[in-house]
């Protein structure tokens, strides 16, 4: 991402989003700024009680209103959730840390005039405790975290090694070390915690990229699968996806108790008219039968597919037998209205004979039943004549008629 601040390195390799949970991290201390300012309040309480010195009511003002700034910051940053620049709330987190860690630092004159060793070892180890906070909580900057070890521990150590305390003067020395300590501590985390964010961000891109190349592959199966199910030629079903959309049908069929209808179209002559015209013609025959049926299917779960050379089956859920004879009649109507010139055939035009059949699914039947009718019908319309549509018997008495073995579907 562009360089955000030039102040701000720690920006420089992340994206928008990973800045902005960096930026997060800095104002989500809610819990450690009001255990600070208490400690702060407490000590100035303390010294008030312990000495009446007015100063430390000071320190006690002071506790409350950096409390009170960090607080209206962190408040601020939660309205203005991820917006303006990363940057400039960077800034907003550095002044608010700073001023607090300046108000620890000015304990420290306490040293110098204050007798009393409790409140002198009390002190002390609160600002050590508020420099191991800095350097946790907020490492992920290393100007904030560093500034306030400075802030804090510089004017210790000069107290220190102004003292007319041997001890203290000796102490200087673990304040230095501490300082170091801190700042390494601080320079540690830093990086632990931007390349965890770093390894995070990586990890996300990969996530992404994974589900972009699934939802690629999605497509690609989904059209491989299209292509599977369509007839080449005809761009229609093909006999695969008539077999499997049948037994859906049946089933769905059979869960409604509605009737299933089935149509199997069969072009008359086609076999001269591909002699005649030649295989070409005969391609372009097809096509223009599929195209002609397909436009008299207006509902989604109706599918019309190549069952086989010159012969097509058009499936029909929820449809009775009159209902299956209209369609059947408008699709063979249709393919008249084109006048395919068809001089091999006695009309002059092709023409097609269909065989309607319906059933209502139920335990003795099967779908291959209903298939074994339309052909049975189909066979009746060519040897009548051809151009013609004949319906099969109603269902009770093609149950009768019908000796099939009762295997699955």
């Amino acid at each position: 991402m562009p360089r955000l601040s030039t102040h701000w390195d720690e920006f420089d390799d992340l994206s928008v989003a990973t800045a902005w949970r960096l930026v997060d991290t800095l104002f989500e201390q809610g819990v450690t700024m009001f255990v600070g300012a208490m400690v702060f309040a407490a000590l100035g309480l303390v010294g008030y009680i312990a000495t009446g010195s007015p100063w430390y009511l000071a320190a006690l003002a002071y506790a409350g209103g950096s409390y009170a700034l960090r607080l209206s910051q962190s408040r601020r940053y939660a309205r203005a959730r991820q917006s303006g620049n990363p940057g400039a709330w960077v800034w907003r987190s550095l002044i608010g840390g700073w001023l607090t860690a300046l108000g620890w630092g000015a304990w420290s004159v306490v040293i110098l005039a204050e007798p009393q060793k409790t409140l002198v070892i009390m002190i002390i180890g609160a600002q050590s405790a508020c420099v191991i906070g800095a350097a946790a909580r907020n490492n992920a900057v290393r100007l904030i975290a560093g500034g306030q070890i400075f802030l804090t521990l510089t004017p210790l150590l000069a107290c220190c090694l102004v003292a007319d305390n041997v001890y203290l003067n000796v102490y200087a020395a673990f304040v230095a070390v501490h300082i170091l300590a801190a700042l390494e501590l601080a320079r540690f985390l830093n990086q632990k915690t931007l390349r965890l964010l770093l390894q995070d961000e990586e990890k996300s891109a990969l996530v992404a990229k994974l589900e972009a190349a699934r939802q690629e592959l999605e497509v690609i199966n989904q059209h491989l699968e299209t292509l599977a199910a369509t007839d080449a030629l005809t761009g229609v079903a093909n006999r695969r996806a008539f077999d499997l959309e049948a037994v859906r049908a049946w089933r769905h069929c059979a869960r409604d108790q509605a009737p299933m209808s089935l149509l199997l179209l069969d072009i008359d002559h086609f076999k001269a008219f591909n002699d005649f015209y030649g295989h070409q013609a005969g391609d372009d025959c097809l096509r223009d039968v599929a195209a002609a049926v397909a436009s008299m299917l207006h509902r989604s779960g109706d599918l019309l597919a190549r069952y086989g050379g010159e012969e097509f089956a058009v499936i029909l859920p929820h449809t009775d037998l009159d209902g299956a004879v209209v369609i059947a009649e408008q699709a063979r109507a249709a393919i008249l209205a084109r006048a395919l010139i068809h001089d091999a055939s006695e009309l002059g035009v092709v023409s097609i004979s269909v065989g309607a059949a319906c059933l209502t699914p139920a335990l003795e039947t099967r779908v291959e039943q209903l298939t074994a009718l339309a052909d049975t019908a189909l066979y009746t319309a060519k040897r009548s004549g051809r151009n013609r549509v004949h319906a099969a018997a109603t269902q009770a008495a093609a149950m009768q008629d019908q000796e099939l073995p009762m295997f699955g579907v």
